[in-house]
C-alpha cells in the first residue's frame, strides 16, 4: 500500500487545542419553584428593599419633614452626622466592638470547629448545643442576662462588657458556616501534605485554612454586621461616657426629629453595599451564600 493512499490524521488548527478540551461542566444548584413561592419571595424581597429607596432620598432633603423639597437636595444631614460629637464617638465604639468581636469569635470558632467535626468525644453535641444556645434566646433576654451579670460581679457596663457579650452572642454566627465548610473538606489531603514533607503546622495553613476561607469569610461577614448594629443587647450595656451607633441613633430620633439619622443609615447602607462587592470580587457570591 502506498504511503499516499494511507489514511492521513486530521490534527487541530493551532489555538483550536484549546476549543477541544474539555471543560469542567458547571453544576447549577437551582431548582425550578412554583409561580406562587416565586411570587411570594419577590413580595418578600420588595418589603425589605422598597424602605431604603425612601430613607435615602430623605437624608438628602432640605426639609425636615417632607421626603421631597421644593428647595431641592442637601448634604447638610450628612455633615451635621460628622460634626456631632455623641455621633461620631459611638460610631468610633461600633466599629472598634466590631473589629474586637470578628477577629475574637473567628479565632474561637476555629479551633471549636475542628473539635467539633473532625474529633469524637463525650459530650460534644452537648458542647455544640452550648455554643448554638444563644441563637435560640431572645437578645432582650441575653441583653437583660449580661447586664445582671456586670452589676452582680461589680464589672459595670461598657466597653469591653459590650464586647464581651458581642462576643458571646456572634460566636454560633462564625461557627456555623465554619461547620459546614469543614464538613465538606477531605482530611486526607492534609495527610497527603504531611506525607510530602510539610508540617503539621504548614499543612494546617496551606491546605485546611485556605479552604476554610468562604467559611471564615461568611462567619467573620456575620459577626461584624450583627454586631454594628446591635440594639437589643448594648442597650443594656451602654453608659453615659461610652455607647454605640444603633442606641445613640434611638436617643437622638426620642428627642430630635430631623433627617440625621436618616444620612446615618444612608452611609450604612453604602458600606453594606460595598461590602457586598467586595466579598463579590474577592470570594464570590455563590460561594459566600453556600456557606451562609
Amino acid at each position: 500500500m502506498n504511503m499516499a493512499d494511507a489514511p492521513k490524521r486530521i490534527l487541530p488548527a493551532a489555538g483550536a487545542s484549546a476549543t477541544l478540551r474539555p471543560r469542567p461542566a458547571r453544576v447549577d444548584h437551582a431548582r425550578p419553584v412554583s409561580r406562587l413561592v416565586s411570587a411570594l419571595g419577590l413580595l418578600t424581597l420588595a418589603f425589605v428593599v422598597l424602605p431604603l429607596p425612601f430613607i435615602v432620598l430623605y437624608s438628602f432633603s432640605k426639609s425636615n419633614y417632607a421626603l421631597f423639597s421644593s428647595a431641592g437636595f442637601t448634604l447638610d444631614w450628612f455633615r451635621r452626622f460628622f460634626e456631632n460629637e455623641r455621633f461620631t464617638a459611638a460610631l468610633v465604639n461600633s466599629l472598634m466592638v466590631s473589629v474586637i468581636t470578628t477577629v475574637a469569635a473567628v479565632l474561637i470558632a476555629l479551633p471549636t470547629a475542628l473539635l467539633a467535626v473532625r474529633h469524637r468525644f463525650r459530650g460534644r453535641d452537648l458542647l455544640i448545643g452550648l455554643v448554638s444556645a444563644p441563637l435560640l434566646v431572645p437578645g432582650v433576654i441575653t441583653g437583660t442576662a449580661a447586664l445582671s451579670f456586670v452589676s452582680e460581679t461589680r464589672i459595670g457596663t461598657g466597653f469591653w462588657p459590650i464586647t464581651a457579650a458581642m462576643i458571646c452572642f456572634t460566636l454560633p454566627l462564625v461557627l456555623r458556616p465554619l461547620v459546614a465548610n469543614l464538613s465538606g473538606l477531605d482530611p486526607d489531603l492534609e495527610k497527603a501534605a504531611r506525607n510530602l514533607g510539610a508540617g503539621p503546622r504548614r499543612a494546617f495553613w496551606t491546605i485546611t485554612v485556605a479552604q476554610l476561607v468562604p467559611g471564615l469569610v461568611a462567619g467573620g461577614t456575620f459577626a461584624f454586621v450583627e454586631a454594628m448594629d446591635n440594639f437589643s443587647i448594648t442597650v443594656f450595656l451602654t453608659n453615659i461616657t461610652t455607647t454605640t451607633l444603633p442606641v445613640e441613633a434611638y436617643s437622638y430620633i426620642r428627642d430630635i426629629d430631623d433627617p440625621t439619622v436618616a444620612a446615618m443609615a444612608t452611609l450604612l447602607i453604602a458600606m453594606s453595599v460595598a461590602l457586598v462587592f467586595a466579598i463579590e470580587r474577592v470570594l464570590g457570591l455563590d460561594r459566600f451564600l453556600d456557606m451562609s
